[in-house]
């Protein structure tokens, strides 16, 4: 008789973990914590080994390691801490719905490279269960993201570079005329890319690339951006000003009207125009 009831235990027992299958021998914040660790001492195998195979399929190793490389030089993580965890039954990131993940609500203190101060991040991280370990889903946009970091590094370039010689200056300009090339050929989409290209051309008086720059930035911007309306009004501006260096007036007129329509507060429109205006006269 205890032999039958041992058998018959020993089935519900499996049973129940066909049915559930077995826990993860490390938890979601475990392992969240764990690709923090692995990301800041710089084991950036280890730490890809962590997030999931979807993001595997669209991030290689060595893409994932130019990223980190590419933060390091603007953003470099000080604290940490975990403020929220929960499980929910589904959730579509990066355009594929999965089910039963964990989500986890983060703190990271920042210290701030380019803006020369510590800040403070919150972000949401989700989790799923592949082999009974949890994965990271890690960048929704991988491509934009990326680009973008390239262009933290273009703007602190050109910050260390405005207080020193022009020698000096002309080689950050070569340099950054590089980063903005890689930022623009990771995501041919990235509309902050073309703009910061644009003033890029200005300041090399380069003013017939920098009018091919600002029509893909207009051609990219985010119709569905809140700010859609402001990023319109400066990029009308600047495309004005590459008009003002060509000494197409009449044409300049025209997009800096476009820009205050955009945004009638843009200050740089209405300057640039008195400056039309006062080179007519």
């Amino acid at each position: 008789m205890n032999i039958i009831k041992k058998v018959t235990l020993v089935l519900i027992l499996l049973i129940v973990i066909s049915i559930t299958g077995c826990s993860p021998r490390e938890s979601a914040s475990e392992v969240a914590k764990k690709y923090t660790d692995r990301v800041n001492s710089g084991d950036y195998e280890t730490a890809y080994d962590l997030l999931s195979k979807d993001t595997k399929k669209k991030v290689s190793l060595e893409r994932f390691k130019e990223y980190q490389s590419v933060l390091l030089e603007t953003k470099k993580v000080i604290g940490y801490k975990l403020i929220k965890e929960e499980n929910i039954e589904k959730y579509k990131y990066d355009k594929k719905e999965y089910k039963n993940l964990v989500k986890l609500e983060e703190t990271y203190d920042i210290k701030n490279i380019y803006l020369k101060k510590c800040e403070s991040l919150k972000i949401n991280r989700y989790l799923i269960v592949e082999n009974n370990q949890y994965k990271l889903l890690w960048h929704e946009n991988f491509k934009r993201n990326l680009s973008s970091r390239y262009l933290d590094v273009v703007h602190l370039k050109f910050r260390k570079h405005e207080i020193v010689s022009n020698k000096t200056l002309k080689k950050a300009l070569k340099d950054t005329t590089l980063l903005l090339k890689k930022a623009i050929d990771i995501d041919p989409t990235n509309s902050d890319a073309y703009y910061a290209q644009t003033c890029h051309y200005m300041n090399l008086d380069e003013y017939d690339n920098g009018l091919i720059s600002i029509n893909n930035c207009l051609k990219y911007l985010d119709k569905k951006n809140s700010n859609y309306k402001k990023d319109l009004s400066d990029a009308y501006n600047l495309k004005a000003v590459m008009c003002i260096g060509n000494k197409k007036y009449d044409e300049a007129k025209k997009f800096l009207n476009k820009s205050l329509y955009a945004n009638k507060d843009n200050t740089d429109a209405k300057f640039n125009l008195n400056v039309i205006k006062n080179q007519l006269e």
